[in-house]
């Protein structure tokens, strides 16, 4: 994934994998076990000097105006503006450390007052549920109990010490890097979170208007925090991570006080290719008056994470640090995932034995981030350059910038019809592509189809299958040696599956599968490659069933129209293998929001054991914003989300998060 995060989206939590062109809410953990933020888990000598204080402070920023058409007298006529701020502090003896789950209930308290359209109840239950799922932790408590190390009000330490302004990930909080934080204030520095909220009703967007009021909330917090008599505003630096890089950057290009920026695998290093309307956005975003590379004339790091090419086609990569003339800073994490850079993955590991890798990497990160401000801001430069030695010698990481991989570079296109072989009539919404590698497609309503192929798959075979069809694997070579438009006949294959029959007892009815219908919880299914497709594993039992109506719940719709189709798979080794269906089942999305349910008895359809019941997206979206998507609802399960890019494309498992598709069926009496 090119960059990931959550909480307040259309204030719902959104599951995205790392293909898709929203935000990831967090990566899929494989930890275990949960221990408390302490204060004794670092080098002997490189010690934590100060307790950390902890403040939220909750006030207006009366020179901007925040939701529109209201009077003077309306609470949100002015911008609502909260800070998070931690401190070197005294006097903690009769405090209690703040538990964790304080900071992941911020994401509920924020979303309330930030709006007043709607009355939110349960986001923290249900961000506490998914973290503990993820983390592989027995119960929530653990999680929501975790000590940090903040004191809630400490008294402040009556010394001067720089400001660092941390602008959070794509609709961020502090919960995102708290860890951060508290090792910043504890060597010496007074740290401001800036949550990641937009325009009204405070939902963020990769459009410019939104990215803004989060750069002029950090520009109203380094002014209000000039005034504390523990800031020295002659020393202020700025971290971003994930999309708040990008911000960071534009509070760096429109006022003067920032002196050292840091980016966390930052969005200013863009990667065109992914998403048709974050390309557009981000084009009009560094095309505007407002970004002015030339006024990048401080220090500038920024730490990048590896895997950004490995599930997508990469256009061409807007790095900026090649056209700034400051003291820069690039290191290459080849290894880490983006998720690295914040301490979600961290949160369930032995603090004094460390084994975790994601564990070990945010600890190099937080050191880093120190050495890098202790030499700009406390022009203390033998810690940073101890630190950059070693990484390169360790082969932690590397200072060479990101080039296109031109093996995914587009060699040719392969364009052709599929045909039913005895009828020769044209079959539509046939799965083709590559197995397993990402690149696919699905025919048109007349049977033709395109599909671009890359250098790096000249050797490679594609797969022509539909339901009730025999498959057809052909050679690129082949098909790219044809002189003519390619035509691929496919032949009619007989069903294991027995047909229905009427004088078979039956009893009640039962609904298999997951029926949530939840507004909170939802999974993105962004409409940008034929084929795209997401699951649900459904346990049918041992006995025969017959398939009666499939249903699912659209909690948001971005589309004016789109075409579905039902899929049910066998299972091997655990994942999902053939399709078993005889007959295309159409569904046909409209721009409506809810319940969708097709009616499944006309295809006589019974069958028992463990299925996967998918919905793939098989003919073009329209859209007024480009690329469609829309947003299935979801909870939280033991069971897991099956999904895969395009058709013929890898499957891949997310645990922790069930898709909302689920089916009644009617039990078959064994005689």
């Amino acid at each position: 994934m090119n960059n990931s995060n959550t909480t307040l989206k259309d204030n719902k939590l959104k599951f995205q994998t790392t293909y898709l062109n929203y935000r990831l809410l967090i990566s899929l953990l494989l930890l275990s076990g949960t221990k408390a933020f302490t204060q004794n888990n670092n080098k002997e000598n490189d010690p934590i000097l100060y307790h950390v204080g902890y403040q939220n402070i909750i006030t207006t920023d009366s020179g901007r105006t925040y939701k529109p058409a209201i009077s003077k007298s309306d609470k949100f006529y002015y911008r609502p503006v909260e800070i998070d701020i931690w401190y070197p502090a005294i006097n903690i003896e009769n405090k209690l450390p703040i538990p964790y789950g304080e900071f992941l209930n911020l994401l509920e308290q924020r979303s309330n007052r930030f709006q007043n359209d709607t009355v939110y109840k349960s986001l923290t239950t249900e961000l506490v549920q998914y973290l503990y799922i993820n983390l592989h932790i027995g119960d929530t408590s653990k999680l929501t109990h975790l000590k940090t190390s903040s004191y809630q009000n400490a008294a402040a330490i009556q010394k001067r010490f720089p400001l660092i302004l941390y602008m959070s990930a794509y609709n961020g909080m502090s919960y995102e890097n708290l860890n951060l934080f508290e090792w910043l204030a504890g060597h010496g520095y007074v740290v401001a979170c800036i949550t990641s909220v937009g325009r009204y009703p405070g939902n963020m967007s990769t459009k410019s208007a939104d990215l803004l009021e989060q750069v002029y909330d950090g520009y109203f917090t380094l002014n209000l925090l000039k005034t504390r008599v523990d800031v020295d505003s002659t020393k202020i630096g700025s971290i971003g991570y994930n999309w708040g890089g990008l911000a960071a950057l534009i509070l760096a290009m429109k006022f003067m006080d920032i002196q050292a920026l840091l980016s966390l695998d930052g969005s200013e290093m863009h990667y065109y290719g992914e998403s048709t309307d974050e390309d557009k956005d981000f084009s009009e975003l560094k095309n505007s008056s407002f970004f002015q590379i030339n006024k990048i004339k401080i220090p500038y790091a920024y730490f990048e994470s590896g895997f950004k090419q490995k599930d997508r086609d990469v256009d061409s990569i807007f790095n900026i640090h090649t056209l700034t003339n400051n003291q820069e800073l690039y290191i290459h994490f080849s290894k880490a995932t983006h998720e690295d850079f914040s301490c979600l993955p961290s949160l369930a590991y032995e603090k004094t034995n460390l084994t975790n890798s994601s564990a070990i990497f945010y600890k190099q990160v937080n050191e880093l981030t120190l050495g890098y401000f202790d030499k700009y801001l406390k022009n203390q430069n033998k810690l940073l350059s101890q630190q950059i030695s070693a990484i390169y010698q360790q082969n932690i990481g590397d200072s060479v910038y990101p080039a296109v991989d031109q093996n995914k570079k587009i060699a040719f296109t392969i364009k052709g019809r599929i045909v039913d072989k005895e009828k020769n009539e044209v079959l539509s919404y046939v799965n083709i592509g590559i197995p397993n590698k990402n690149t696919g497609t699905v025919s048109q309503k007349d049977g033709s189809f395109q599909l671009d192929i890359n250098q790096g798959q000249m050797s490679d075979s594609l797969k022509f299958s539909m339901a009730g069809y025999m498959s057809q694997v052909i050679s690129i070579s082949d098909l790219r040696d044809q002189k003519k438009s390619n035509v691929i006949f496919l032949n009619e294959s007989f069903s294991e599956l027995k047909e229905v029959i009427i004088s078979k007892k039956v009893s009640g009815l039962k609904t298999k599968g997951n029926t949530t219908t939840s507004k909170f919880v939802s999974i993105g299914l962004p409409l940008k490659f034929l084929g795209t497709e997401i699951g649900v594993k459904i346990k049918l039992g041992k006995n025969p069933v017959i398939l009666k109506r499939f249903s699912f719940n659209i909690s948001d719709n971005r589309l004016d129209t789109a075409v579905f189709r039902m899929n049910i798979y066998n299972l091997k080794s655990g994942a999902p293998f053939e399709n078993i269906l005889q007959r295309n089942v159409i569904v046909p999305v409209g721009k409506q929001k809810g319940l969708y349910t097709v009616n499944l008895i006309p295809y006589k359809l019974e069958m028992k054991g463990d299925i996967i019941l998918s919905l793939e997206w098989i003919e073009g979206s329209y859209s007024g914003a480009g690329n469609g998507a829309i947003f299935l609802s979801a909870s939280f399960l033991s069971s897991a989300t099956w999904h895969r890019i395009t058709s013929q494309g890898e499957w891949k498992k997310a645990t922790g998060l069930g898709v909302g598709l689920n089916m009644e069926v009617q039990e078959i009496s064994v005689q």
